[in-house]
């Protein structure tokens, strides 16, 4: 079941791309022994080197893609209409359906108001979700071992932290001791499909503040779960953490050190709002957890 979803999700985005850089991707992923469950990250730009990334590993593509090509993308991604997608695009993003996140940069502009518009992209990141990550059992041990304490995973950037994220849900949400998660996920990164028969609850598109606010009040969570978490999210947390409510997020940063010291966290971390950090790094394909008490 796992591994059909996460080939779905691949067949889906191939769905956006021109037929030439669709045709190369399928080459050369059916010389691989997992195929399309190899591809974790498909970059296409206009007029510069497309790649594909199969897991760590980064391979040119040398079908080049116009302006109209991007045009095409970004029209198909949209369902024929970027307007209604004009706030996410101006994060430099657009949910596709499966949990796939498209990060995307063009030319932007400002009106006289300020107001921001992005056009003429130049670049579309396709960032396929990961299967259950290896380490998932580990992570909720982590958690389990502290129930009712708050938990702050963190790692560099595209190492594994949403995919962590999206295994730990379905870990808490399941089995004979399943509690209810609520899940934050303003980038709409999650997909309802991989909870089947999970006690999961996903707040999509959210923004993470409200997400937890509307949790907290109304769905009665054992715990949330948020992805990459700043200070705006601080007040939030911090509200719901002193209603009892254990809060299990993720953070850039690569070591324990630098964690610590990031400003935006600060105010949870004087309130104690965590009390395990999890680091997650990666060597040559090698996972490997760091666990600190905060």
């Amino acid at each position: 079941m796992v591994a059909s979803m996460a080939e779905k999700r691949v067949t889906n985005v191939l769905k956006y791309l021109p037929r030439g850089l669709r045709d190369e991707i399928l080459a050369l992923s059916s010389r691989r022994r997992e195929g399309l469950l190899c591809i974790r990250e498909i970059r296409v730009r206009r007029d510069g080197r497309s790649s594909l990334h199969f897991g760590n590993e980064s391979v040119p593509l040398y079908t080049p893609c116009c302006e109209e090509d991007m045009s095409d993308i970004l029209e198909a991604l949209c369902g024929g209409s970027p307007y209604a997608f004009r706030s996410t695009i101006n994060e430099g993003y657009i949910a596709a359906p499966g949990g796939v996140r498209v990060g995307l940069c063009g030319s932007v502009r400002y009106s006289s108001e300020g107001a921001m518009g992005v056009s003429g992209i130049s670049t579309f990141v396709f960032r396929i979700p990961g299967h259950r990550c290896v380490f998932a059992s580990e992570l909720e041990s982590v958690y389990r071992s502290g129930v009712g304490y708050g938990m702050l995973i963190y790692s560099p950037p595209g190492v594994g932290k949403t995919t962590a994220l999206r295994s730990l849900a379905a870990a808490l949400g399941s089995g004979r001791d399943a509690v209810r998660v609520a899940v934050v996920d303003e980038r709409m990164e999650f997909c309802h499909e991989d909870y089947s028969g999970c006690y999961v609850d996903i707040l999509q598109g959210y923004k993470k503040c409200v997400g937890i606010e509307i949790a907290s009040r109304t769905l009665s969570p054992e715990v949330i779960l948020i992805d990459e978490i700043g200070r705006e999210e601080a007040e939030g947390i911090s509200a719901a953490v002193k209603c009892g409510i254990p809060i299990v997020a993720t953070a850039h940063a690569k070591e324990l050190s630098e964690l610590t010291s990031k400003w935006s966290l600060s105010p949870l971390l004087d309130q104690n709002a965590f009390s395990v950090a999890v680091g997650i790094s990666c060597v040559r394909g090698l996972y490997s957890l760091t666990v600190d008490r905060l």
